[in-house]
């Protein structure tokens, strides 16, 4: 007996917190990073947020020392395009030791301050001095990646689009045609700029699932290598409706391709500045280039059914991509064509006992409403928008706008601190941190005004 399909939120580990998963806002360019650590422990953080799919354009070398080591270092040396430091002093006490940083550190470079000091006055003084981010230590990869996104992220910086991969445990298990119709339901719920990227190059439907039939396809966009823009990126896509395109794998058997993980990537870049959602129908395989796409993905889908073989798949991708993107969500996991008549199938109870984790979205098999759409190359919205397949489908693909941002540690404000440069001075201007000298003997001047007066008469009464 089929069972009734449900869409529902993963079951997360407990000890995983929401803040290790909130969606980082902007992009992070290709960016020499150099960092100086006083602790191991921020030091670890770095190394981990260097190895995260966000950094993938950026260079960051990581070194012990903290400011003085810096300040040491760049004494005969040009600072990087970002420069992060780590300060064990507390409170207002870490001006003291920027003022050395302040001499060498050259106009163009941004500066990040790590410090254990949780104060938004601090952070407010800090921004309006010329600093550009503060991380509480201790912290997270996540925090110090937040951190540097939220400096490239301006009202200049380009939006970039969310990238969803749709992969099965093995053939036939419904990943292309469930790809197909989240992409569809996002495009037309949501009314963002959505785009299909076929990467199954043999075996393709995304054209016959739209009904349509490509003469230009990923292979075009492929070979245009590092030439491709968002231009030449338009006439290769077919537009399906106002808000969906389709950038459909060939008609033919007959071609021949190398697919690398430099060209994947390259695609990607240009994709996600193109629309608002990239959904990835990726092959059934563990290529390099498929791969390097899972793992540039945003969001991660495993389709799998209930036979042994698809188990075993889906729990080998999912240890595999969950180890491999520590810092992201784990996949989702969509357990599809449940109840086929007189098919044996593992209960749904073993299949979470051996994942460790429970399907997102447990689908029944009904083959009425997927063959009727898929020969009449319509989406299951089209051929039966009201049946519960398809409502449940609509419920998951909402499940991809989640906003929320929980427990950040890196301390904003929430106006604009005014009164220095925040940043990015051109090549000449002034020096990101050369207002920290004047803040020093200020603050030296008021420690001085605030020491008591030496009385005469006093000393003369005492005397007596």
């Amino acid at each position: 007996m089929a069972r009734s399909a449900t869409a529902k939120s993963a079951s997360r580990p407990a000890e995983t917190s929401e803040e290790a998963f909130a969606p980082i806002e902007g992009v992070i360019p290709r960016v020499s990073i150099e960092a100086y650590c006083e602790t191991e422990s921020f030091a670890d953080a770095l190394r981990g947020a260097a190895a995260d799919r966000r950094m993938v354009k950026t260079s960051l070398a990581v070194s012990m020392g903290g400011v003085a080591r810096a300040a040491k270092s760049y004494s005969d040396a040009s600072t990087p395009n970002l420069l992060i430091v780590e300060s064990s002093e507390g409170g207002f006490g870490i001006f003291s030791e920027l003022e050395m940083l302040a001499e060498v550190c050259d106009a163009s470079t941004k500066v990040v301050v790590a410090a254990p000091s949780n104060d938004v006055t601090l952070y407010r003084e800090l921004k309006r001095q010329g600093v550009d981010e503060y991380i509480v230590t201790p912290s997270s990869p996540m925090q110090v990646i937040d951190a540097i996104s939220a400096i490239y992220a301006g009202p200049a910086t380009a939006p970039m689009g969310k990238i969803l991969a749709f992969v099965g445990s093995k053939g036939g298990v419904g990943s292309s045609t469930l790809a197909h119709n989240v992409a569809a339901a996002i495009a037309r719920r949501r009314q963002k700029e959505t785009i299909i990227l076929d990467l199954d190059i043999e075996f393709g439907t995304a054209g016959l699932d739209f009904n349509q039939d490509p003469t230009r396809s990923i292979l075009d966009a492929l070979a245009d290598g590092d030439k491709l823009d968002d231009v030449k990126l338009k006439r290769l896509l077919i537009e399906e409706n106002q808000h969906l395109r389709i950038l459909a794998a060939p008609s033919s058997l007959d071609v021949k391709v190398e697919i690398d993980e430099a060209s994947i990537t390259s695609l990607l870049d240009v994709l996600r500045k193109s629309g608002d959602y990239v959904v990835i129908d990726a092959p059934h395989g563990w290529t390099p280039w498929v791969r390097q796409a899972l793992l540039l993905a945003d969001d991660i889908v495993l389709v799998g059914a209930p036979d042994l073989a698809s188990l075993r798949n889906v729990k080998g991708l999912y240890d595999s991509l969950k180890a491999r993107r520590p810092n992201d969500p784990p996949p989702r996991i969509v357990l599809n064509q449940v109840g086929v008549e007189k098919r044996p199938e593992i209960p749904l109870k073993d299949y979470v006992s051996v994942l460790g984790a429970h399907p997102d979205l447990v689908l029944p098999y009904d083959a009425a409403i997927f063959g009727a759409a898929s020969n009449g190359g319509q989406m299951l919205f089209d051929s039966a928008p009201r049946h519960k397949v398809t409502t449940d489908l609509d419920a998951f693909s909402d499940s991809f706008f989640s906003t929320t941002r929980n427990g950040r540690r890196i301390l904003r404000s929430g106006s604009s601190s005014g009164g220095g440069p925040v940043g990015g001075a051109k090549k000449g201007g002034l020096n990101p941190l050369s207002a920290v000298k004047g803040f020093m003997d200020k603050l030296r001047a008021r420690r001085k005004d605030e020491e008591p007066e030496d009385d005469e008469d006093d000393e003369d009464d005492d005397r007596k």
